[in-house]
């Protein structure tokens, strides 16, 4: 995109690096940012150095200065002279004027040329577009670039733009990051929105893709293991920027912020409890990211004492069931037990040494097939307990503490699932499946050793009555009976899974 007679960005590089700046230029061109670079911007029998003069000096709002190793090493380069340029231009400008900007494509130093006035170029915060941060810095700059091309706000397209460049792994710091930035900025509210909406639909497009759940699942038994235990890595690759971004929310936002992130996981259960033809195992899998959404947010605000939060995002949505008749709470629309069924328990047990030991899926598979190790108790939670803990490294550094909340938010799960069946079961006596909560995990066993997570809840709720935090905000419809029948039935089905385990 170009703007040679109004307000662009000119990017000063040299020949070695066009591949590096491509790649900024396909960054500026998704975030509809004007620029000026030579090689597209000169024609055939344009006067070059009249024509980059003015680019600089008339319409120029932003300098951007490319430097590598390919740069430092030139004594003479065309990027010098328009260096030169820009230099003169900075000096007359007004001191804590933003418009010269270096940027780095490696970890070689910013040069120290001389601006006058005591200063120098390396003194001037630059951006460094290379390594694992590199997306986060890009975003940084084009958000920059925006509000100094005179947006009031950054175009919703900068931040948008920057994800879209961005790899899974860059997706996932790079949302968080802007949930940070974005969500107490009520300017920037329908920025976020967008951001977390197209999140939501890159999954919701898997889960609806009918093809992927088709099957049949070919080759041999163990293949048809590692495939499965591969379409679930996979789902949670793709769930995880989102997850970042509400893990953020949960913590700091409030219940009428919270509708991208609400909407999200309502969408991704519905998504999973609709009625489709395929492999039931491939189906199961649909239910991955509105659980890890859900145990996200309830860790999030469980560790952080948001109830109100927990109500909004956990309690109150609801979907409607398979045939599209009636309305159930998310809760209860799924569980963790939901993604894998009992055609897939080896499936879920490979994923999770996997995950916990960080060998490929066919080795750990034959840890339980040659090997003949014992099954994990509660293999979906490990594998959950595992793959969060980098999400939580801001609110929970320590890992000890990571794993006491982890089991309090599963516990807690578990108790508000218990007093939704005890409230359908009341509605609906003759059918007894309902009354029974499916949310245990990992809090089971560790309850041995590491104090009940149920017991402690009940001695909170004894403790305060109708004081109790979770009753206060309207949780068990804020009824102290209801309470203390989902904590005592909770707690029987707790002790009868854990003293099985032993």
């Amino acid at each position: 995109m170009s703007d040679e007679a109004g307000k662009h960005v000119f990017i000063s590089y040299v020949r070695e690096d066009s591949d590096q700046v491509d790649g900024l230029c396909a960054v500026l061109e998704a975030a509809q940012i004007p620029y000026w670079r030579d090689r597209k911007d000169l024609g055939p029998g344009d006067a070059w150095r009249a024509k980059i003069k003015a680019a600089i000096r008339e319409g120029s709002l932003v300098f951007l200065a490319c430097f590598s190793d390919n740069a430092r090493a030139r004594n003479k380069s065309y990027m010098n002279e328009e260096l030169t340029l820009a230099v003169d231009e900075f000096r007359q400008m007004p001191p804590g004027r933003v418009w010269l900007i270096p940027v780095r494509f490696d970890a070689g130093d910013v040069p120290d040329w001389d601006l006058g006035a005591g200063r120098a170029l390396s003194d001037l915060n630059y951006s460094d577009l290379f390594g694992k941060d590199h997306t986060a810095h890009a975003a940084r700059l084009v958000t920059t670039i925006s509000r100094l091309l005179g947006e009031k706000r950054p175009n919703p397209a900068t931040a948008l733009a920057a994800v879209e460049q961005a790899t899974s792994g860059d997706r996932t710091d790079l949302l968080k990051r802007l949930t940070k930035e974005m969500l107490l900025e009520p300017s920037r509210r329908i920025e976020l929105d967008d951001l977390v909406s197209q999140e939501v639909q890159r999954v919701l497009s898997v889960l609806k893709d009918k093809d992927r759940v088709a099957g049949p699942l070919d080759g041999t038994d163990e293949q048809q293991v590692v495939r499965i235990a591969e379409e679930a890595q996979g789902l949670w690759t793709l769930s995880e920027p989102f997850c970042a971004s509400l893990q953020v929310a949960s913590r700091w936002g409030v219940p009428e912020s919270l509708t991208p992130w609400t909407s999200g996981i309502r969408s991704f259960v519905s998504a999973a409890t609709k009625q489709e033809s395929g492999n039931s195992a491939l189906l199961g899998l649909r239910h991955i990211p509105g659980m890890v959404g859900l145990m996200t947010a309830a860790l999030a605000c469980t560790s952080s004492g948001n109830w109100a939060n927990l109500k909004a995002m956990v309690v109150d949505p609801s979907v409607k069931d398979g045939y599209g008749q009636k309305l159930m709470p998310i809760i209860e629309a799924t569980d963790p037990y939901k993604p894998f069924g009992s055609s897939a328990s080896l499936a879920v047990n490979a994923l999770a040494r996997a995950t916990t030991t960080g060998r490929d899926l066919d080795d750990s598979l034959k840890d339980f097939t040659e090997r003949r190790n014992g099954k994990y108790h509660t293999p979906v939670a490990e594998w959950l307990h595992h793959v969060l803990r980098p999400l939580f490294s801001d609110q929970l550094p320590d890992d000890d503490a990571y794993s006491v909340e982890f089991d309090r938010a599963e516990v807690l799960l578990g108790v508000l699932a218990q007093d939704v069946a005890n409230v359908r079961a009341a509605a609906n006596p003759q059918k007894p499946s309902w009354s029974r909560s499916h949310w245990f995990g990992r809090s089971t066993w560790r309850s041995e050793s590491n104090g009940n997570p149920v017991g402690d809840l009940a001695y909170e709720f004894e403790t305060h009555g109708a004081r109790w935090g979770l009753l206060a905000i309207g949780l068990f419809g804020g009824d102290e009976d209801r309470a203390h029948a989902a904590l005592k039935a909770y707690q029987t089905s707790f002790n009868k899974i854990a003293s099985q385990q032993f």
